[in-house]
C-alpha cells in the first residue's frame, strides 16, 4: 500500500497502464484497500478463472472477464459488501465498475495460482493446532482448545488464513450442548440391551460393549488415531433397523440420515471432506458373476477411511484439471447376508451378531415393546448434542486412553492393528461411560476385559492372511481331472500326488504348479509347492479376485512364521512345453493332510531337485 492508504495514484508508467482521463479526474488514485477489509476473500486463480470466498464462505470460481457484471449485484451484494465498494464510486457518486474488477481480479492473482489439492473439509471433527479439536457444523467452526476455552469463527473468517485448510460452508448442524454427564452414557448402554447381542467370551463382554464404545469412537472423526468400522451380522426378526436408527439418533448432532439404498458414486459424494459417523442399513452382499458388488465396491473406499488422512480419490473434470476427494471417519454397516470381509477389511472391521429377539434378553424381565423403542429413539435424538459435547471436551481424554490401551494389548502379544482396533472400542465406551482417565492399571484391566474379543476373532479367523487367502484359492481351483465321480480341485491332486505317488506331474505343470521334495538350499525341509510367477493357467485362476498379482500375495504367508517361510527359485523353471518362469517355493508341510506329515523321502516321478536349479 503507497502513503496515500487505500488509494495508488495512477499515472502513465503503472502497471496497470495509463488512466482514462475523466476517471483520473474523478477519483483521482487507484483504490487499493487491504484485503482484510473485503467480506469478499480472494483466494487464487487458474486459467482465465478467479477463485473467491464469498461472504457466506461458499468458494466460488469465475471467469475474470465476467467479474465486474457480478460484483454489485452478486458477488458484494451484502450490506457489508456494499458499503466495500463505495472505494469505487466518484465524486458523482457512480460506480466505476472497472476499477473495482482490476481491483478483484489482482488480489485473486496476487493469492497465488490455486491448488487443487489443498485440504478441505467438511462437516465433522477435526484435528487443530497444538492439540486443539475443530467441529465444523456447516457455517462456522468451533475450536476446543486443550483447556476448556471454545472460540467461534465462521466460515469466511476460517479461510482468510493462506496456508490452513479451506473449510466448506454446508448445511448447519446442531450446535453441541455442555457434556451430557456419565449417567447419560449409562442410560445408552443400558438401552441397548434392549437387543440381542451375541455373547462374547464367558466374562459378560457382549456385542452391546461394542457398540457402545464404537458409537462414541465415532464422535471422535478426524481426531481418532484409528477409526474402525462396525458390521453387525442381524439374523432376521432381531430389529437390526431400529438399531441402526437409535444409533443414528444418539449421534443426530453430527452424522447425517441412516442410508439404506445407495450407489459407489452416492456414497462417495456424501462422504467427500467429511469426518463424522455414517450409518447404513440393508448393507447386503451383492458381489456375482459379473464381479464385486455396490457393497464390495463401497468397501473398499471404508477400509481406507480408517488410518491416516483417510481415502484420497483423484479424478478428470471436463476442463482438464483434476477433482479430489478424500473420505475419513468411522461406519456403521448392518445387514442380515453382510459381505465376506478380506484381510485389510477385517483388519478394519469390527463384526459382531445380532440375534433374533424371540426370547427376553438374559437380565431383563422382557423385551423393550415398539412404544418404549420409539421414545428411546427420540430421547436419544434430544441428548445427541450433549453427547458431541462430551466427545469434543473428551478428546484428549480418548487419546491417551487409546494409547494406554494399544500398550497393554501389544504387551499381550497382539498385533498392532488388532491393538489399535480394540484400543477404539475400549478409549470410546469408557469415555461414555466413566469421567476418570486410565492409568496403567486401569489400561491392564481394560486389555483384559477386551481380550475374549480378541480371541473370538482369532478362534473365527476372522483376519485371515492375504497369501493365506491366495493359497486357498489356488488349491481350491478345477484341476480338469476327474476324481470317482466328480472332478478334483488343485488341492486334491496334489495331496493323491504326494500320497499315493500318483503321476500327475503334467497336470501340475499345465497349472504352473511342480513339487519338489528334497531339503532347500538353505537346509530347509520339503515338500515344497513351485508356483510360477507368470503362466496363462494361473492368469485364470487369479482373474477376478483380489490376488491376481498371485506372486506378490503369496509372499504374505511369510508372516505366518518361520515353518511358512517361502523362497524363490534362483533359476527359471519349465512349467509345461514353452513356459519358462521364475517360481514361488512354498513349503507344504504345514498345509498338507494326512500321510504325508514328515516323510523325507523322493517319491518317483517326482522331481529330487528343480531341473534348472
Amino acid at each position: 500500500m503507497s502513503d496515500f492508504g487505500p488509494y495508488d495514484v495512477l499515472s502513465s508508467g503503472d502497471a496497470m497502464g495509463e488512466a482514462e482521463p475523466d476517471t483520473e479526474r474523478m477519483l483521482g488514485a487507484f483504490p487499493n484497500p487491504t484485503v482484510s477489509e473485503s467480506p469478499v476473500v480472494p483466494l487464487g486463480f487458474f486459467g482465465g478463472k478467479v477463485v473467491f470466498a464469498m461472504p457466506e464462505g461458499e468458494i466460488r470460481m469465475e471467469m475474470a472477464a465476467k467479474i465486474g457484471g457480478m460484483l454489485r449485484a452478486d458477488i458484494y451484494a451484502c450490506a457489508k459488501g456494499q458499503a466495500f465498494l463505495v472505494y469505487w464510486r466518484d465524486s458523482a457518486d457512480k460506480f466505476q465498475r472497472e476499477l473495482a474488477s482490476v481491483w478483484f481480479v489482482r488480489k485473486c492473482r496476487e493469492a497465488g495460482y490455486w491448488d487443487a489439492d489443498r485440504v478441505q473439509r467438511s462437516l465433522g471433527v477435526w484435528p487443530g493446532d497444538a492439540g486443539d479439536v475443530i467441529l465444523h457444523r456447516g457455517h462456522e467452526i468451533w475450536r476446543y482448545a486443550p483447556g476448556g476455552d471454545i472460540t467461534k469463527l465462521s466460515i469466511a473468517d476460517a479461510l482468510r488464513n493462506p496456508r490452513g485448510p479451506l473449510y466448506r460452508l454446508a448445511a448447519t448442524r446442531d450446535a453441541p450442548e455442555k457434556a451430557s454427564p456419565v449417567t447419560k452414557g449409562q442410560w445408552i448402554r443400558k438401552r441397548l440391551d434392549a437387543w440381542r447381542f451375541e455373547a462374547i467370551g464367558a466374562d459378560g463382554l457382549t456385542g452391546a460393549d461394542v457398540t457402545a464404545g464404537w458409537l462414541m469412537a465415532s464422535h471422535m472423526g478426524a481426531v481418532s488415531p484409528f477409526r474402525g468400522h462396525l458390521l453387525i451380522n442381524a439374523l432376521a426378526g432381531s430389529g437390526k433397523s431400529t438399531l441402526v436408527e437409535f444409533l443414528n439418533a444418539c449421534s443426530a448432532a453430527l452424522a447425517g440420515d441412516v442410508m439404506d439404498s445407495f450407489s459407489e458414486a452416492g456414497i462417495k459424494n456424501e462422504l467427500n471432506g467429511h469426518a463424522r459417523p455414517v450409518h447404513l442399513d440393508e448393507a447386503e452382499a451383492s458381489s456375482g458373476a459379473n464381479g464385486p458388488g455396490v457393497l464390495e465396491r463401497v468397501l473398499e473406499i471404508i477400509r481406507r477411511m480408517a488410518t491416516g488422512n483417510g481415502g484420497s480419490r483423484k479424478q478428470g473434470d471436463i476442463g482438464g484439471g483434476t477433482v479430489s476427494q478424500t473420505a475419513i471417519g468411522c461406519v456403521l454397516l448392518a445387514g442380515v447376508n453382510p459381505p465376506k470381509l478380506g484381510s485389510a477389511d477385517a483388519s478394519r472391521i469390527m463384526e459382531i451378531r445380532l440375534l433374533p429377539l424371540t426370547t427376553p434378553r438374559i437380565g431383563l424381565e422382557r423385551m423393550a415393546s415398539d412404544e418404549e423403542l420409539h421414545n428411546s429413539i427420540e430421547d436419544a435424538k434430544a441428548l445427541a448434542p450433549a453427547l458431541l459435547g462430551r466427545a469434543l471436551c473428551g478428546a484428549a481424554r480418548f487419546k491417551a486412553d487409546f494409547d494406554a490401551v494399544k500398550m497393554a494389548l501389544i504387551e499381550l502379544k497382539q498385533s498392532p492393528r488388532a491393538a489399535d482396533l480394540v484400543a477404539m472400542l475400549a478409549a470410546g465406551r469408557r469415555l461414555l461411560l466413566f469421567d476418570d482417565p486410565l492409568d496403567a492399571e486401569g489400561a491392564d484391566a481394560e486389555a483384559a476385559f477386551w481380550k475374549p474379543l480378541l480371541v473370538e476373532r482369532e478362534a473365527k479367523d476372522t483376519v485371515s492372511n492375504p497369501g493365506a487367502d491366495a493359497l486357498a484359492h489356488l488349491m481350491a481351483a478345477d484341476s480338469g481331472q476327474h476324481m470317482h465321480d466328480r472332478r478334483a480341485t488343485l488341492g486334491e491332486l496334489l495331496q493323491k500326488h504326494l500320497d499315493l505317488d500318483a503321476e500327475y506331474d503334467g497336470v501340475l505343470k499345465a497349472h504352473g504348479l511342480k513339487v519338489f521334495k528334497g531339503a532347500w538350499e538353505d537346509g530347509a525341509p520339503g515338500p515344497w509347492l513351485l508356483v510360477a510367477n507368470n503362466h496363462p493357467a494361473l492368469e485364470r485362476i487369479f482373474e477376478r479376485t483380489p490376488w491376481r498379482d498371485w506372486r506378490r500375495s503369496l509372499a504374505y504367508i511369510d508372516v505366518l512364521g518361520e515353518d511358512h517361510l517361502t523362497r524363490s527359485c534362483p533359476k527359471a523353471q519349465r512349467f509345461g512345453l514353452g513356459v519358462i518362469s521364475r517360481a514361488t517355493a512354498i513349503p507344504l508341510t504345514p498345509w498338507l493332510e494326512g500321510s504325508f506329515h514328515g516323510v523325507t523321502h523322493v517319491t518317483p516321478g517326482v522331481t529330487d531337485q528343480p531341473n534348472e536349479f
